[in-house]
């Protein structure tokens, strides 16, 4: 948990984020990379260039942007005593200095020269690569910067009118949660994202993996956090919320118990509307049917008995001398426009007489229109 911490205050100082050691006390190779395996062919061609056994090294090594070339840089493991090593944070990169400068890369070969209170550290970068091809560092009383610059140019094998620019702006790493940001004061940073910055380490394997199981470890707690602060965030806004429907809820109740006597009888008014209105559209018009019917009722036909069989049907029952005129009776019905349906039914002759019943059903609103206009 401490090392969460550590890593809030840490972030917010220049070089926190990385140890940027000596570069004088490394020696650099450019490789050039045959396989997409570049920490096992970095390892063997630094082995073959060491007079050292690789477990006396301290080594790293980082990848150009095409993969095709690595600047590998190692040293031995007493050019830095023990309480050196302690003082290097867990959380923290350790790599050379010269890599803030590798975002400084000219727009053609060129040579650059970084003063420090210190040292003195060049870079030399060909025409096309995208890394320098040499680097160089020394103590500042060791030679002059004229020297220097010969000195790089020479072993890069350049020009000897290479152009040479120098600086003296601070160093700085910055880290986040997926990259490394070095750069020289505000010049162009020298981005290391989180697969390369085990590469670029020099410290052991093992004790990289272990850091990287812990750092996979806090990263779980820390998103744990936030979430768990989330929860809390919403938590406390779900009880305000529930605090103000609660009060709104109290503040709407009593106002409806005061206006109670008010809405019953607005309540009282509505329900005697709405009865007006039932009984006006919904009760049964057997006079405003029968005078829609009677009109075509031929005079042979007598009407024996009306019953109101819904608010838009009747049942009538009659009889005639003359049963042809039951189907010219029903013919004239079905013919008004007001009507639905004629039914007839229980047709009876007896002696000189026809009984039948008909169920005629009317339109409604037909029957209704036809009520206001009489």
């Amino acid at each position: 948990m401490s090392s969460i911490f550590s890593r809030w205050f840490t972030q917010s100082s220049p070089n926190a984020s990385a140890v940027l050691l000596p570069g004088n006390r490394f020696f650099v190779r450019t490789i050039t990379l045959e396989s997409t395996d570049a920490a096992s062919e970095v390892s063997l061609a630094m082995e073959a260039l060491s007079p050292f056994p690789s477990e006396h090294m301290l080594m790293g090594f980082v990848v150009s942007a095409d993969n095709k070339q690595a600047l590998a840089y190692a040293s031995h493991r007493r050019r830095f005593t023990t309480e050196e090593s302690f003082t290097w944070p867990d959380h923290c990169q350790v790599i050379p200095e010269f890599l803030a400068l590798c975002g400084e890369r000219p727009d053609k070969a060129g040579v650059l020269i970084h003063v420090g209170d210190e040292r003195l550290t060049a870079l030399a970068w060909s025409e096309t690569g995208t890394q320098p091809i040499a680097v160089l560092s020394v103590n500042r009383d060791e030679t002059q910067i004229d020297a220097l610059a010969a000195e790089i140019i020479l072993r890069a094998a350049l020009p000897d009118e290479t152009p040479v620019r120098t600086t003296n702006e601070t160093l700085q790493a910055e880290l986040t949660e997926s990259e490394l940001s070095l750069r020289c004061g505000k010049g162009s940073p020298y981005i290391l994202n989180k697969a390369q910055l085990d590469q670029a380490d020099i410290r052991d394997a093992d004790f990289l993996a272990e850091r990287r199981k812990k750092e996979q470890f806090n990263h779980l707690l820390w998103n744990a956090a936030r979430v768990a602060v989330v929860v809390l965030a919403v938590s406390l806004l779900l009880e305000v919320g529930a605090g103000f429907i609660t009060w709104r809820a109290n503040e709407l109740r009593t106002s409806t118990e005061a206006r109670r006597p008010l809405i019953q009888e607005i309540e009282s008014a509505q329900a005697l509307a709405a009865r007006i209105t039932d009984l006006n559209t919904q009760s049964p018009m057997p006079l405003e049917m029968l005078a829609l019917v009677n009109p075509k009722r031929p005079a042979t036909v007598d009407f024996q008995r009306i019953n109101c069989k819904a608010n838009n049907a009747i049942e009538i029952e009659a009889r005639t001398s003359n049963a042809s005129d039951i189907t010219t009776f029903e013919r004239a019905l079905k013919e008004i426009p007001e009507v639905i349906s004629v039914a007839s039914r229980d047709i009876r002759a007896r002696d000189t007489l026809t009984t039948f019943t008909f169920t005629i059903t009317f339109k409604p609103e037909a029957v209704r229109s036809a009520k206001i206009k009489k």
